[in-house]
């Protein structure tokens, strides 16, 4: 699937995007992956699928078709 970085997650991975496989394309397989890659914190990132945000505790399946973007936490206020 196609996975792209932005704010400062795109500068810890020191890219934009890159192209992943992971044995079970799942929201919780995608975390763990981002975790152990790049040392994020699960406070640290917003998930988007196909351009809508997801919970990071949903049970979603992703396809390899998928547009998926990690996001910087958003402040709020």
């Amino acid at each position: 699937m196609n996975v792209i970085y932005f704010g400062k997650i795109a500068d810890v991975a020191n890219k934009s995007s890159e192209n992943i496989s992971l044995k079970e394309n799942s929201i919780a397989s995608l975390i763990d992956f981002l975790q152990e890659k790049y040392q994020l914190a699960l406070d640290d990132m917003q998930i988007a699928v196909n351009h809508n945000l997801v919970s990071k505790s949903d049970e979603l399946m992703l396809k390899e078709t998928d547009e998926v973007a990690i996001l910087s936490a958003f402040a709020g206020g």
